[in-house]
């Protein structure tokens, strides 16, 4: 029942990941195309202009930025090991299971969890693969006409334009992953506490429970992902402007729109951990392998067209998290027996959000002039800041008593 040193080991892996991520990309371009300037080469190979210097340099800034999924990794587990050494005794604790029992127990447990984990991967794989495909067969002249702007910044040859553009999508989608992986640890954390509820048998605990975990995620959700579709511009530029000025260009949009579509892909989570928590995790098995046939299909019909393109998989992928939450929370619903408070659960939360959003953007426009990224960004965040947490505490979305029954379940 001690779910906390999971929680912030979760929280420690994400923050690494992306703040390393970002990190080791920025110091890696630059290094590279230092190299680039005073040798005329690219770790020993020699480039003709800047336009080939880059295209060799892109791929290792791309490698060189999943370094912070390692490095996240390695943090999360230096934490938990020095938590385990110092909390619990390294003396084994005697069971009164025999080793048999415990084992089968286990598997009888986590193969359907392991099952939907290789489904959700193996479906992650294909939409990427099918990404780059389908980028492949639009039109090449229409697609390089939807992104000349940026082109005309970048200079990207036309044997590289399907890399590049694959490339903003992926940058795009390091943003999308930032909030989700804060409210994953608040899923992670609750699974002990719904799995005790749904055993005891205590529906009113149990509905409360969950509805409080449903709501305090699309509070994260919905909250940050509204306020990094309004602060998206000045955050790209603060990272790129002086750097890589297509990247603002062309992402922007598209992390906009995940923004506003980022209730999916957090809440969807904490729905299948719940379905999970209560021992249906092979129910959700088959709406996890119709939203990966429904993502690659849409990617397959938005993709290939130049007008949707990067977009088309934007949409594609919110879609099929639309179908793993409704699916999910339907799933937990029926074997649970809760009763979801969708005013405190969704409505609020999105209200109040949006409220912050207009809000915010009014105000500034009234009363604020431009005086560059970095102090629109930090302006922009505190007035959202204060808008939503006005918001919610007064129209009681928050209700501090629930902290109680998070934490002890």
């Amino acid at each position: 029942m001690n779910m906390v040193p999971t929680s912030v080991s979760q929280v420690t892996e994400a923050v690494f990941k992306v703040v390393f991520g970002l990190l080791f990309a920025k110091y890696t371009m630059a290094a590279l195309y230092n190299q680039f300037l005073s040798t005329g080469a690219v770790l020993g190979i020699s480039c003709a202009d800047e336009v080939e210097a880059l295209s060799a340099i892109y791929p290792i800034t791309s490698a060189a930025s999943i370094g912070g999924v390692t490095f996240g990794a390695f943090a999360s587990l230096v934490y938990l090991g020095a938590y385990s050494s110092m909390k619990y005794n390294s003396r084994p604790l005697k069971s009164r299971y025999k080793t048999g029992e415990s084992v089968s127990e286990i598997f009888r447990f986590s193969l359907p969890i392991i099952a939907s984990t290789l489904i959700q991967s193996l479906s992650v794989f294909a939409y990427n693969s099918a990404v780059q495909f389908c980028l492949s067969l639009a039109d090449f002249s229409l697609l390089k006409q939807e992104f000349s702007e940026c082109l005309s910044v970048n200079s990207t040859p036309d044997e590289d334009l399907i890399t590049y553009i694959y490339g903003l999508f992926s940058t795009a989608q390091d943003f999308k992953n930032i909030i989700p992986g804060f409210t994953m640890a608040l899923g992670v954390a609750a699974v002990p506490a719904l799995s005790c509820a749904f055993e005891d048998e205590n529906r009113q605990r149990l509905s409360a429970l969950a509805n409080s975990i449903f709501k305090y995620t699309a509070i994260l959700s919905i909250g940050g992902g509204v306020y990094l579709s309004l602060a998206a511009s000045d955050m790209l530029s603060i990272l790129y402007k002086a750097s890589n000025y297509d990247i603002v260009i062309g992402c922007t949009g598209l992390i906009r729109f995940m923004g506003f579509t980022m209730l999916l892909y957090s809440l969807s989570g904490a729905a299948v951990f719940a379905v999970q928590a209560i021992g249906f995790a092979s129910k959700s098995i088959p709406a996890l392998i119709v939203s990966g046939i429904i993502r690659v299909a849409l990617c397959a019909a938005l993709v290939s067209d130049p007008r949707f393109n990067i977009l088309g998989a934007a949409i594609a992928d919110a879609v099929s998290y639309a179908v793993i939450l409704v699916s999910n929370l339907y799933i937990f619903r029926k074997y649970s027996g809760v009763k979801y408070n969708y005013l405190q659960m969704l409505i609020k939360p999105a209200v109040c959000s949006f409220a912050a959003f207009f809000g915010a953007k009014i105000i500034y426009s009234a009363v604020f002039t431009s005086s560059g990224n970095l102090l629109n960004f930090l302006v922009i965040t505190a007035l959202f800041g204060i808008l939503f947490t006005v918001g919610i505490v007064l129209s009681k979305t928050i209700n501090f008593s629930e902290f109680k029954i998070l934490r002890y379940g």
